[in-house]
């Protein structure tokens, strides 16, 4: 009996034993800043606890403390905090190094609510908080992320507690301690690095307003709504935006990035569509498209009326759908072979690489960490030149397309010359110019007179070449303030503004004939351009009242002896007034 009651008594020991060491977990060792190194991560020297409730004190906490079951803190630590809980980090640090002033950052924008709290020298509490649920102006130390003051008392250890609420999303910030020089310097250097990125963005956005302003192109609206609602939630994300563009507006600081992130995958997705265009991307695709991004604001809606953690996931989802979604749109884009789309593609696949980061963080797969807080920019950067490359490449097509479509309208398709109606409007006008300032203009009517046995030797395909090399020719002969026009199957007519002299007409037409005797890689081995060429001084004071400014009887009466000189075998050109 005494051996059994021995026995209890060594195992209830045993028990307390372990109990005691459950509840008490690892002791991290003090952090000492003696200015050995300028910046210390608390991950592996400090420890926490997570209070379900949230109800007590940092007072009871330091009371409580041997009580309560606080473990070590590693790299990489993530917590899911219900509803209403809190996170208390742990840690003591001795101050050796008294000429420097040491902080404690927590590198992570977004946290709800971030308190430190240690006791003075004369025994009262210091408290010091952050988050965005205040207004950053407000903060302890307004910055990007929550920097705190570590006390400056020389050789003496500090206990220190870092209180924390962060709903919804797992929690995963690290905690550095800086040396306050070290902390500045990084700060320039981020600042630095993160002006150029969103004076980029500025200067984009600037950039594609102006083009859809000057060419009417509606996708580069669409990319400058994208790039600014992009820029505003990485402003959000990283603390740019509470620190410099809404400090005094703490609801909105907490909403900021829950809006603006969904808000960029609505835009971005309307953006491929839009760009690539449905008929690339197939009707059922498009219509996802659309039916999607109704969703993702409707989902964001609730998430903001009523944010829980189930509206988080939701969107999320959604999402991660968003992301696959746009992937197969610009699959479906990049095998119609078009360069300007591939351009695309090749533009918006690191931003929805990177867009995976926020997707697995809230899911609680990945740690906060240098790529999933930079990831994003990093990505934005790459970004940016390639779409708005792609953008002005697939402006250039459509607006070529478009100036040959109304040069139609002036110009005869195969020659590109001016087509017969307006060459018929130039040479109307220049009769009357010349008129009224008494001078002279010269009209040359030219016929490629072996055009015909081009088709029946050669075929139609060379004899347009044929016809193609005499525009050429023509256009090179004539002056800036001529016109070259295409009159009928094989011949051309060359209109030379007045005032002109004989010797300059009887130039031109020697020059064309000669330019078509030589030698073209363009034409059968042994073939030239022969050509038969009538010109005249216009008006022609023998005709009278007859002509005057007819130009349609001018050009018949330079037609009448085109006729009599396609008679004479020998002759090439013939003058008509002069």
């Amino acid at each position: 009996m005494t051996f059994l009651v021995r026995l209890c008594a060594l195992c209830a020991l045993l028990l307390s034993l372990h109990g005691a060491h459950a509840q008490s977990g690892p002791q991290p060792s003090p952090l000492l800043l003696d200015g050995g190194k300028s910046t210390l991560s608390l991950a592996g020297r400090s420890s926490y606890w997570v209070d379900t409730a949230g109800l007590l004190t940092v007072d009871q906490l330091e009371k409580q403390q041997a009580a309560l079951p606080f473990r070590l803190r590693d790299r990489g630590n993530r917590l899911q905090l219900s509803p209403g809980a809190v996170l208390w980090v742990r840690f003591d640090a001795r101050v050796q190094d008294t000429g420097a002033q040491w902080e404690l950052e927590l590198t992570h924008s977004g946290t709800d609510r971030v308190s430190l709290f240690h006791r003075r020298a004369d025994g009262n509490w210091r408290s010091q908080h952050a988050g965005d649920r205040i207004a950053v102006r407000d903060w302890a130390y307004p910055d990007r992320y929550p920097v705190f003051a570590l006390d400056p008392q020389a050789g003496q250890t500090v206990t220190y507690w870092v209180r924390i609420e962060h709903a919804r999303v797992p929690f995963s910030g690290e905690l550095l301690v800086h040396n306050h020089n070290a902390l500045r310097e990084l700060r320039i250097q981020q600042q630095f690095l993160l002006g150029a990125y969103f004076g980029m963005a500025l200067l984009l956005v600037a950039t594609a307003v102006a083009n859809a302003f000057v060419f009417r192109d509606t996708s580069f609206a669409a990319y400058a709504v994208y790039v600014t609602v992009l820029a505003l939630a990485l402003a959000a994300s990283l603390g740019v935006g509470g620190q410099f563009i809404w400090p005094g507006w703490p609801r909105w600081n907490g909403l900021a990035e829950f809006v603006l992130l969904p808000l960029t995958a609505v835009t971005g997705l309307l953006f491929v569509r839009h760009v690539v265009q449905p008929r690339r991307i197939g009707r059922g695709l498009d219509r996802m498209a659309l039916t999607l991004a109704g969703v993702f604001l409707a989902l964001t809606a609730w998430d903001v009326v009523r944010p829980t953690a189930t509206s988080l996931q939701a969107l999320t989802v959604v999402g991660a759908l968003t992301m696959a979604l746009v992937y197969a749109m610009l699959w479906a884009a990049w095998r119609t072979g078009d360069r300007w789309v591939r351009w695309i593609a090749l533009g918006i696949l690191p931003v929805l690489l990177a867009g995976t980061l926020p997707v697995l963080r809230n899911f609680g797969l990945l740690s906060s960490g240098f790529l999933s807080q930079y990831g994003m920019v990093l990505a934005a950067a790459i970004e940016a030149p390639l779409l708005i490359y792609g953008l002005l490449q697939r402006s250039s097509v459509q607006h070529e397309a478009q100036a040959r479509a109304r040069a139609l309208a002036l110009t005869e398709p195969l020659t590109g010359l001016t087509n017969r109606h307006n060459f018929m409007l130039r040479l109307h006008e220049s009769l009357v110019r010349a008129q009224r300032y008494q001078h002279h203009s010269a009209l040359l009517l030219i016929d490629l007179d072996n055009h015909g046995w081009f088709a029946e030797t050669h075929g139609r395909e060379v004899a347009d070449r044929a016809l193609v090399l005499t525009g050429s020719l023509l256009r090179s002969v004539a002056r800036d303030v001529d016109t070259a026009g295409r009159v009928n199957d094989s011949t051309l007519a060359l209109l030379m503004e007045g005032p002109v002299r004989e010797a300059q007409v009887v130039a031109a037409a020697t020059s064309i004939v000669a330019g078509g005797l030589r030698p073209s890689n363009q034409l059968p081995v042994g073939t030239t351009l022969k050509f038969k060429v009538v010109l005249a001084l216009l008006p022609d004071a023998a005709s009278g009242a007859d002509l005057e400014s007819n130009a349609q009887a001018h050009l018949d009466w330079l037609g009448s002896g085109l006729d009599a000189l396609r008679q004479d075998g020998r002759r090439t050109i013939l003058k008509l007034n002069f």
